[in-house]
């Protein structure tokens, strides 16, 4: 690994100006370096796409279709292929971050206390707020059953315990939060940091799902497949744009798991 505490990864599709505008925008104001940046993009078709738009950063080859077969390569490529123990995870749209109600200023302090705080808990997966809201917000740490957001979250590859890999392209995120408790038991909540960003935004990995439409239908069913794997930690929900999932952050694990 780098001398550097932390290395952010950036999976994208389709979206090579919006990766500029939107997350490589707000990190070089935070003075994050190029070097510390890892982008992970589909093919060469991609990367011709890709190339001079971010050409000082790292680029690397996924040759994954959709959400699931994504974030399966990136936690085999970090576990498996690299030495890197402490990586945080961005989509390639966020506009901002948030401290409660103002917008986070030391990012690389929080960034580098969240894992700091993670690894004294014993704990491998940490995340914030999915909202800038601050009613829903709160200045707590939590270690509870909580969802731990795709959009940024960041964890701790210890291999001497097994990867988690996603079953599904809709909430497998969720599906994440629940099985890391399971390994470890618990997941690390920084509840008073919120993202800003546009979910269900166009284009990006969802449209190599078929679009919108087609999202909502496949959430439908990974829903149904999580409440029914996952009885006791979720209960599904239905909103006007479609399927939901609620965890339950009364779960208790009777011990983590070790295989």
């Amino acid at each position: 690994m780098t001398n550097q505490k932390f290395v952010i990864a950036i999976p994208t599709y389709r979206r090579p100006k919006i990766i500029v505008e939107k997350t490589l925008k707000l990190l070089k104001n935070y003075n994050i370096p190029n070097d510390q940046i890892i982008i992970f993009i589909k093919d060469q078709m991609e990367m011709n796409d890709y190339k001079d738009i971010v050409a000082n950063y790292n680029l690397v080859l996924t040759g994954a279709d959709g959400i699931m077969e994504t974030r399966n390569f990136l936690q085999s490529w970090f576990y498996y292929e690299t030495e890197y123990d402490n990586v945080l995870f961005m989509d390639d749209d966020i506009d901002s971050l948030y401290n409660m109600d103002k917008p986070l200023e030391n990012f690389k302090e929080f960034v580098e206390f969240a894992f700091r705080e993670t690894k004294n808990l014993n704990l491998n997966l940490w995340g914030v707020s999915a909202l800038h809201n601050p009613f829903y917000m709160s200045k707590k740490i939590t270690t509870s059953l909580k969802y731990i957001c795709g959009a940024v979250y960041g964890e701790i590859f210890d291999r001497t315990k097994y990867p988690i890999f996603a079953d599904i392209n809709h909430f497998e995120d969720h599906q994440k939060s629940m099985d890391c408790f399971i390994r470890d038991g618990g997941v690390v909540k920084f509840n008073w940091i919120g993202i800003k960003t546009k979910y269900f935004g166009a284009g990006g990995i969802n449209e190599s799902m078929g679009g919108l439409d087609n999202r909502q239908k496949e959430m439908f069913y990974n829903a149904i497949w999580l409440e029914e794997t996952y009885p006791q930690m979720c209960k599904r929900t239905e909103k006007k744009w479609g399927s939901d999932l609620r965890l339950n952050y009364h779960y208790k694990n009777k011990e983590p798991s070790s295989s």
